[in-house]
């Protein structure tokens, strides 16, 4: 027989089987799953999909149009924003490679017409059945659990976090040569931190939309400054109607005489006016506004809109929008004396006030994720666990089904891997919180730092077994003795390994060296890697600082730029250095000092 020979064809009862122990497969699965034909009409659901839509049972959908079945729903982006499924994934007759990539994934938002609200993770496959053109799409829908998204929520606030101290770094520059303006809150060096500012206000708050606005000093306007969550038109529409109306056209004197009273005010919907050419679907939103004063004046108010479906604000969102109004006035003060006061001398003076704000935001964002993640590695591990059992009895299965059983086995392993670094950015900013505030507690005791470091070099071993770490103690003592928290170093030295790891060529080892040079232990990590240049070294160990293109920050930007600042942190806390050495094409070297526990040798020696 040839190696061209033809495959038995299965017969219908074959496939009916196949077909049938499919359907129970993907009904133990707890992502919805639903499949349409090139068509776009449905041909199944299993019974986590008829519990996440509040379906009926899937005969009465079978045949009728998955776009039809999907529109019966409110969807958001990650955004808040109303989303649209794309026309060619709903009809693969319209879907061309060049226009649309798979699979196609996106975080979406369903809102059921009761109000309730689901998180999703949406993957969808195109599905061949053998022929050479797709016959349809398998879409999976996974409810992501609650720590899960508030972890991606911190991501994006902390993102824009990044932006706006990006943002506060340049201020300076901004001020010089601006021109004064009438109302402090419209100068354009007030704007550029501003926008920066209501962005993380948005993902803070994960509300609707969020605005500033001033009241102009000369009459009673309302002037739109900046906004986070409204359309391009929107913002247009908005700033071609300032200095058109007054504040008294929007809330009543009640609600004023609460604002000059230095009073936040919660306004439900037809407690407030919409006047004529503002979009009137903001007549429906539920409002928190916040007054900004300065210099005793009421200046500005930060208006918070939240969708009805969003419900009502909580007294802990009250709270903490109250905080943000406070840093918002605070910014002000801070902007206002650096117009004041421009030069060198001016930001010593006020850089240092911004900056501890910023770290107020930063403590603020990482409040409430102190909680582990360890229930949503927990679910993904036994998901893994069954999908294997799954891969194990469809061995004998089409080969196509176990493939794709493959590819739901790796989606897994790496959202597990997203939790964990998850996990970690959420660690690390407690962490720099911690140090801003002057509360990082080390728990020093007496440590064998060759134990740790061999500790370090078998975890990342285990996690990366394919590469190869050369371990080179320098030492003919048996033990290295230092006072160290276990805990952080081993810490520092995972940072250092991952690093080296991450950014050499995989056929290349990573060399982990020990020695003591005097009083000081010395610990090194080299990689055969393409290096960094001179200039970032330098910043490389500065807080917040992301790198121009290094394979190193690739690692370093997942949190934002602290990874290496907490590594310094961490280390001046023990007494302790650390260090870069490196040259482009001849790869790179990290390095850590720490004292040593022992007697000097020459205190030890008998006396002559």
């Amino acid at each position: 027989m040839g190696q061209n020979a033809p495959q038995p064809v299965p017969s219908a009862s074959q496939k009916s089987m196949a077909l049938r122990h499919l359907e129970a497969y993907f009904a133990s699965l707890p992502n919805a799953i639903m499949v349409w034909d090139r068509a776009g009409k449905l041909l199944f659901l299993n019974a986590a999909a008829l519990t996440l839509f509040d379906a009926q049972p899937s005969a009465s959908w079978l045949g009728t149009s998955a776009q039809q079945f999907l529109q019966r729903y409110e969807w958001y982006d990650e955004q808040q924003r109303p989303f649209s499924f794309p026309p060619w994934l709903l009809d693969l007759t319209t879907f061309k490679e060049e226009t649309a990539s798979f699979p196609y994934e996106q975080t979406l938002v369903l809102a059921h017409p009761s109000q309730h609200q689901a998180c999703l993770e949406l993957r969808c496959s195109l599905v061949f059945d053998g022929e050479p053109q797709p016959t349809g799409v398998l879409a999976s829908f996974q409810v992501v659990a609650s720590r899960y998204q508030k972890a991606l929520h911190i991501q994006r606030v902390y993102e824009a976090l990044m932006t706006l101290n990006e943002a506060i770094a340049q201020v300076p520059e901004q001020f010089q040569g601006a021109s004064s303006k009438e109302t402090f809150l419209l100068s354009p060096p007030v704007l550029f931190v501003d926008q920066q500012l209501v962005d993380v206000i948005r993902q803070v708050l994960e509300c609707w939309c969020v605005s500033m606005i001033a009241l102009c000093a000369s009459a009673p306007y309302v002037a739109y400054v900046v906004g986070s969550g409204f359309t391009a038109e929107q913002e247009h529409l908005f700033r071609a109607l300032s200095e058109s109306f007054h504040l008294a056209d929007f809330f009543d004197e009640t609600v004023l005489a609460r604002l000059q009273a230095y009073q936040d005010v919660v306004l439900a919907p037809g407690c407030f006016r919409i006047p004529i050419g503002y979009p009137e679907e903001f007549r429906n939103a539920i409002l928190l506004v916040l007054p900004i004063f300065w210099k005793q004046n009421l200046v500005g108010m930060l208006v918070i809109h939240k969708h009805q479906r969003e419900g009502e604000y909580t007294q802990e969102e009250i709270d903490l929008i109250r905080t943000v109004a406070e840093h918002v006035r605070l910014f002000i003060e801070c902007l206002g004396s650096l117009q004041t006061y421009l030069g060198k001398q001016a930001r010593e003076l006020v850089m240092p006030e911004v900056n501890r704000l910023l770290n107020d935001f930063l403590r603020l964002a990482s409040h409430e994720l102190r909680t582990p993640l360890t229930g949503i590695k927990g679910n993904l591990q036994l998901a893994q666990r069954r999908l294997e059992r799954l891969k194990s009895e469809l061995a004998q299965q089409a080969e196509r089904t176990s493939a794709q059983l493959e590819r739901a086995r790796q989606s897994l392993e790496s959202a597990e891997q997203s939790v964990r670094l998850q996990e970690r950015m959420v660690q690390d900013m407690i962490d720099d919180a911690r140090i801003q505030a002057g509360q990082l507690d080390l728990t020093l005791a007496l440590c064998d730092l060759l134990v740790l470091v061999k500790q370090a070099m078998a975890k990342q071993q285990e996690s990366m077994p394919e590469r190869a770490i050369k371990l080179e103690i320098l030492t003919p003592e048996p033990t290295i003795p230092v006072m160290a928290d276990a805990g952080r170093i081993t810490q520092v030295l995972a940072i250092y390994l991952a690093t080296a790891l991450a950014s050499s060529p995989v056929e290349q080892p990573v060399t982990l060296q020990v020695q003591e040079e005097e009083q000081m232990a010395r610990v090194s990590v080299h990689d055969e890697g393409a290096g960094i240049p001179l200039e970032e070294q330098v910043r490389l160990w500065d807080r917040f600082y992301r790198g121009k293109g290094s394979s190193v920050q690739q690692e370093l930007d997942l949190s934002g730029g602290l990874r290496f600042y907490l590594c310094r942190a961490l280390l001046e806390r023990h007494h302790g250095t650390v260090g870069v050495e490196s040259t482009p094409g001849q790869g790179t070297t990290f390095w850590l000092t720490l004292p040593l526990a022992r007697p000097a040798r020459a205190s030890i020696e008998s006396p002559p």
